[in-house]
């Protein structure tokens, strides 16, 4: 039995991304930057494990709340309190993000099942039409599935903590690739309202969020290494690598997904791969934060092998993210992305030898590559529809 009145966007509800919304998304810059934090102390396997498994944490309560955002009318009160009440337990849950794995790691669970859990009951009072509503109950019983190891790794040390909390962090992510089927029921996404150039837009929003992060790290690691000689040097390569990286989402990717939407009637697959991209893209600009961050900080040094796998391991993470989504969704190769990510491979063992700035140029050349290339194909392409 569903509510008479609803809550969900009606056609005349409008598709532009609200004040609030952007707003809301501020509160996870400041998550990325503590995970680049965290990283940064610990650079080591370890460390990257424990980074990783809070991104996913992170990231899932931020893609549950857009997607619940865009299926709802954000103009109605009830909605607009859900974000802020979202909003205010998610900066408390990325407060902690410095101890999870420390003496905090109770604080950190218990603010994501609340939200999660808190949030996943409250859409099944809105009103949701019976495909939606049906997903949203499979969603929170993927949940609860995985809110027993969440809670099981508080009464461990970090190593135990880890492993329960990576098992948690799977079966999350796992229940968001698969759509959260269960065994003999699962979503048919032409059913789903899903406005799929809503939920894009709100994507790249939060992606270029993302990269003013890296940004914000970089000026924050030039203002505390002013009196270095290199350091012009070693921010402009910083910046350029942002640039690079930019270009290639934002320069005509964009437009490419939104007229493939256009064609097809089942937007929901597609929102479903972007948001499992997006995550590793967010991992990519994490690594290139924590590594541009290490070259700044001693640039004539010669980089040990952890220097090194961040610096090449985020603009890797990023083109074979980026190429992935361009072939399952726009079924198309990129053959630039794999020879960008050989390029990466071959300088990252010859940078061994080398001074950390130009470790840093190494990281960078092919980003900028792809990007060059990039243009050029398109360019002659459009001329070639002329």
């Amino acid at each position: 039995m569903f509510r008479a009145s609803t809550l969900m966007r009606s056609a005349t509800s409008g598709d532009r991304v609200t004040r609030l919304e952007l707003f809301f998304d501020l509160v996870f810059v400041f998550a990325l930057m503590q995970l680049s934090h965290h990283l940064l102390a610990y650079p080591s396997w370890v460390g990257a494990g424990e980074t990783f498994v809070l991104l996913l944490a992170v990231y899932k309560v931020w893609v549950y709340t857009t997607w619940s955002a865009t299926l709802l009318d954000t103009s109605r009160l009830e909605v607009q309190w859900m974000l802020l009440i979202v909003m205010l337990v998610t900066l408390f849950m990325n407060a902690s993000i410095g101890s999870a794995f420390g003496a905090f790691g109770w604080f950190f669970a218990a603010t994501y099942l609340l939200v999660q859990l808190g949030r996943g009951a409250w859409m099944l009072t809105v009103g949701l039409d019976r495909t939606t509503h049906d997903h949203f109950v499979r969603t929170l019983i993927w949940g609860c599935m995985s809110a027993p190891f969440w809670i099981a790794g508080v009464f461990f040390g970090p190593g135990p903590r880890l492993m329960f909390w990576g098992v948690a962090a799977a079966i999350d992510l796992a229940g968001h690739m698969l759509a959260h089927r269960l065994p003999g029921r699962k979503t048919e996404g032409s059913r789903v309202p899903l406005p799929g150039e809503r939920i894009f837009e709100r994507f790249g929003l939060f992606y270029l969020i993302a990269l003013g992060e890296t940004i914000l790290s970089t000026g924050l690691a030039i203002a505390g290494n002013l009196e270095d000689p290199l350091i012009f040097l070693t921010g402009s390569i910083s910046l350029a690598g942002s640039v690079a990286i930019w270009w290639c989402y934002f320069h005509g990717l964009e437009q490419d997904i939104l007229k493939k939407l256009a064609s097809v009637d089942d937007q929901f697959r597609p929102g479903i791969l972007a948001g499992n991209t997006l995550v590793l893209l967010l991992a990519g600009l994490i690594l290139v934060a924590v590594g541009d961050q290490l070259v700044i900080s001693d640039p004539a040094a010669r980089p040990d092998l952890p220097t090194v796998l961040l610096l090449y391991s985020g603009p890797a993470l990023f083109l074979a993210s980026r190429g992935f989504f361009i072939r399952q969704v726009l079924g198309r190769r990129h053959p630039t992305d794999l020879v960008g990510i050989g390029a990466l491979v071959v300088l990252a063992n010859v940078s061994l030898l080398l001074p950390a700035f130009v470790a840093a140029v190494g990281a960078v050349l092919p980003l900028i590559g792809v990007a060059a290339f990039d243009t050029v194909y398109r360019r002659r392409t459009q001329q070639g529809a002329r």
